[in-house]
Formats: structure tokens, C-alpha cells, sequence
């Protein structure tokens, strides 16, 4: 009886409810959403690359680094010669490296220079090393490698978004992502495997031979890349990045100390997990002013439905008069009051939900197309539990005031 009075009271007033549960609505989506993003992003960041040790690069910020080497995010601002990466290659701390070369795309996908090295050590996720899920004939599916210089391992998604598969043929364009501005039609790539999805920019990335990438760009070299063998390749004159895994853990600072010392070819190695340590720390920041906002909406809605609640009281003096009549007594009055208090909020959390479910879900291939970020396209509840029970109290505490006046008026009216 109490709820279906609290419902039909609301009903009376339904303008002034809906927007008051928009409102909260509104906040309380932003919450979930930030929250959700928060950990979709920071676990696909974390399983992007595993096992590497260093991430060599051309003087710049760690985080410009991190972010164009394994995100694909963003571009090199300079080159690093491949003479410093073979320097690095030959150091006695060093077990292995691979290089990248990145400034080429292929209809919006970024193209990897690199070599067979990059199939072997390359990990993601808990030590996952990557895997074809077709490729031709005569490579492992287990162990990709380069069989000959005009071949292409593409992602799972480029494979799927674009329809390609082993043996199709591609151009690839000089220029990044969405800003390409030459393709390379003289010469045809064949796909020769496709990768297995793992959750991370690979996918969304094509790999060809470093030493094919360098000829592909000399024009005179190009018109001869046909029919090339191996040996008939220019060796690459620059890199854009080198990873680097070491004998021993413990030379890991060691190494990084003397590769950013100065130099007349001045470096950065990066260590992948204290950058996106970095990142996170300055993510948190816009993180918590962004949970803050949304807290301080609530509570701003929250006064706008005590507003509401303490206007109508007056109001309806004639509907407590009839209640306490039929012999409702001042406390069921406050607890009428509480209840639509209650009831405002339980709308409010029904309809964030939908909202940033809704958010996320549409969110999920947008991330993906233009940055290269992976999420789940469900809404992450880990943690809401707390917002639930901290917004509920507030309401409850916001509505004594309506439900004190309420109380008030059924004595006077009884009187």
C-alpha cells in the first residue's frame, strides 16, 4: 500500500520527476562509464606487450614512446639509425631484439616494418606469442616468418573488417592511419597469413619485411621488387623503435642507464611496464576530477528533488489531511516521503545503467577503429556496488528534510 501511494504520488508530479531522474540519471551514468572505461583500458594497455624488457627509441618522452610503438598511437617524431640498433643487438646483456618501422598505412591500418624476430619474441597478454590462423602453405602456423619479400601478415580485425584472406592481394600507402597521401600501386603485397585475434593493436596492424618497406620506398629499387630475391634487399637505414629483451632481469637498469646517456645519436629506452605505470598516474588524475564532477551532479540533482519534495508538501495538505483522516499515522507520512526520495533513486540507477551500458556498447568499435583500444563491449560493474549504497544514503539523507516537513504538517493537521 505504501509503495503503490509513493508511485501514484510521483505520477501526479511527472515533469518535475522526469527531469529530476534524467539529472540523476546523468551523473550516475558518468560514474559507471568512467569507472568501466577505466578498467576496460587499463587491462587491454597491460596486455598489449608483455616480455619485453626495453623499448629503444630516438630521443623522446617514455610515454610518446610506448604510445606509437605499441599503440600505434601517434607517430615518431624522428628516426633512430640502424647502426644504434645493432650496437644495442650486439651488447653482451642483450638475449634478443626486433625492429619496427611505422609511417606507412594501409586504408586507415598501420603497417609494421620488421623481421622474422618480431614473430618470435613479440609477446602479449601472460606470455602469448602470436599465432596464424591461415597463412600459405609453406608457413608454420605455429612460428610465422617472412617466405618471401612481397608478403603480408595481416590482424584478425583488418582481416575480418576488410574481407581478406590468404593469397588476396593489397597496396599499402605512404602516410599513417587516416592521412595517407601516396600508395604504393606498382607494387602487389600477397597475404600470406592471417593472425590469430589477440586483443590488441595487432590486429588492427600489417606486417611486412623490413628490408621490403626500404626498397619499396627507393622508386628505382620498387620497380625491381617484383622478381627480388633477399640478397638483391637494401639493409633499413633507420628504425623507428627496437625491443629488446635481456639475459639477466637485474641489467635491466643497468642497460637503460647507459643507452640515455648522451650521445651525438641521443636515445630513449623506455621500460613498458614503468611507462604505462606513468600513464595511469596521469590518467588517474582526470580520472578522479572526472568521478568528482559527477558526485558533485548528484548531489546537485539530489537537492533539485528535495526541492521538488519540500515545494509540494505544501501542496498537499489537502492529500495528508485525507491520509491522516483514514488514520495514517505522522511517521507513515515521513516514511511516504522517504519512499518516493527512494524511489526517485532506484529510477535514476535503472536508467544510468542503460545509458552507459548503451554508452560502452557503441563505444566499443569506435575505440577500436580510431585509436586501436580494445574494450569489452559489456558495462564493467566491478566497484558500483559502493555508488549504489553511497548514492542510496544520500538520497535518504537529502529527503529528511520534505519528510520532516511532511510530518510537520500531518501533527498540525491533526490538530
Amino acid at each position: 500500500m505504501l509503495m503503490r501511494l509513493a508511485v501514484k504520488s510521483l505520477l501526479q508530479r511527472k515533469l518535475a520527476v522526469a527531469l529530476i531522474v534524467l539529472a540523476m540519471s546523468l551523473s550516475l551514468a558518468t560514474l559507471l562509464l568512467t569507472r568501466s572505461l577505466s578498467s576496460e583500458l587499463r587491462s587491454s594497455f597491460s596486455n598489449s606487450i608483455s616480455g619485453t624488457d626495453l623499448i629503444v627509441a630516438a630521443r623522446s618522452h617514455p610515454l610518446q614512446v610506448l604510445l606509437y610503438s605499441v599503440f600505434r598511437m601517434g607517430t615518431p617524431t624522428q628516426a633512430m639509425s640502424a647502426e644504434r640498433w645493432h650496437e644495442i643487438e650486439q651488447r653482451p646483456q642483450t638475449a634478443w631484439t626486433f625492429p619496427i618501422v611505422l609511417g606507412d598505412s594501409h586504408q586507415g591500418y598501420a603497417v609494421i616494418g620488421t623481421n622474422d624476430d618480431y614473430f618470435r619474441h613479440f609477446r602479449y597478454g601472460r606470455q602469448q606469442a602470436l599465432q596464424l590462423s591461415s597463412a600459405l602453405p609453406e608457413i608454420n602456423l605455429q612460428q610465422p616468418h617472412f617466405a618471401a619479400p612481397l608478403q603480408v601478415f595481416i590482424g584478425a580485425t583488418v582481416a575480418r573488417e576488410r574481407g581478406y584472406a590468404v593469397g588476396d592481394h593489397l597496396h599499402l600507402s605512404h602516410g599513417s592511419h587516416g592521412h595517407s597521401f601516396m600508395q604504393h600501386k606498382e607494387v602487389d603485397f600477397v597475404v600470406a597469413g592471417i593472425l590469430q585475434p589477440t586483443g590488441t593493436p595487432v590486429d588492427r596492424s600489417l606486417h611486412v619485411h623490413l628490408q621490403t618497406l626500404e626498397a619499396l620506398h627507393d622508386p628505382q629499387q620498387a620497380l625491381r621488387l617484383t622478381n627480388a630475391e633477399w640478397q638483391e634487399l637494401p639493409e633499413a637505414d633507420a628504425i623507428s623503435a627496437v625491443f629488446v629483451g635481456l639475459t639477466s632481469r637485474p641489467l635491466l637498469f643497468q642497460l637503460q642507464n647507459v643507452l640515455n646517456q648522451p650521445h651525438q645519436e641521443p636515445l630513449t629506452a623506455v621500460i613498458p611496464g614503468v611507462a604505462l605505470s606513468e600513464f595511469w598516474q596521469f590518467l588517474g588524475n582526470a580520472e578522479q576530477l572526472l568521478q568528482a564532477l559527477s558526485l558533485l551532479m548528484l548531489i546537485t540533482s539530489l537537492l533539485g528533488s528535495v526541492a521538488m519534495l519540500q515545494v509540494t508538501v505544501a501542496g498537499r495538505r489537502q492529500e495528508i489531511a485525507l491520509l491522516r483522516i483514514i488514520g495514517a499515522r505522522p511517521l507513515y507520512l515521513f516514511v511516504l516521503l522517504e519512499t518516493e526520495v527512494l524511489l526517485l533513486t532506484l529510477l535514476s540507477w535503472l536508467l544510468a545503467l542503460s545509458m552507459a551500458a548503451a554508452t560502452q556498447w557503441l563505444a566499443q568499435p569506435l575505440l577500436a577503429e580510431h585509436y586501436g583500444l580494445l574494450i569489452e563491449p559489456l558495462l564493467n560493474l566491478d566497484g558500483s556496488g559502493l555508488y549504489a549504497g553511497l548514492s542510496i544514503a544520500l538520497a535518504l539523507l537529502a529527503g529528511l528534510l520534505p519528510a520532516l516537513s511532511a510530518y510537520r504538517l500531518s501533527l498540525t493537521t491533526q490538530h
